[in-house]
């Protein structure tokens, strides 16, 4: 396709600067008035040239081509996109369990898996929890996640309290 480009656009300036000098070597006059129509057909004709040598079926070609191209790009910039939002919801949602546990008074971390949801958008799924919880901030920080994030108990983890689960 450079290749096409490249060679048009040589075609194009040569044409230009033919007619240029033409137009320079003639002398005023109704003679000059015909030169600079004909000049102007003929870089008309080199700027249209490709269009009206090229058959159906190298045009046909040249468009499925581009469709391709465009396809392959859209499907992976869709997927940098999902990769990106799921990233962004985990942490954002890590960060906001962490501070309504730092309302409760608890001092922990979270890690927050994401899962493709009903409408392809990702949702929080599981979340692990990091930190020393007695057993009644761990109830009350499960409450709240289950609230919040429709996460249920069983796919909340904590860890770090001394017991590996």
């Amino acid at each position: 396709m450079m290749t096409f480009i490249k060679t048009w656009l040589i075609g194009v300036l040569c044409a230009a600067m033919i007619v240029a000098i033409a137009e320079q070597l003639i002398p005023n006059g109704t003679i000059r008035k015909i030169a600079k129509l004909t000049g102007g057909l003929v870089l008309l004709l080199a700027i249209l040239q490709p269009f009206v040598s090229m058959d159906e079926g190298e045009l046909a070609r040249a468009m499925e081509d581009y469709r391709a191209t465009m396809s392959d790009y859209g499907d992976g910039l869709e997927e940098e996109n999902s990769v990106l939002m799921k990233g962004i919801i985990a942490e954002q949602s890590g960060a906001y369990i962490v501070d309504k546990a730092a309302e409760l008074g608890i001092t922990c971390t979270a890690a927050v898996e994401t899962e493709d949801g009903e409408e392809g958008y990702p949702l929080p799924y599981s979340v692990e929890i990091h930190g020393s919880l007695t057993g009644e901030e761990r109830a009350a920080l499960t409450a709240q996640i289950t609230a919040d994030f429709g996460i249920p108990a069983e796919r909340q983890y904590y860890g770090g309290d001394g017991d590996g689960s």
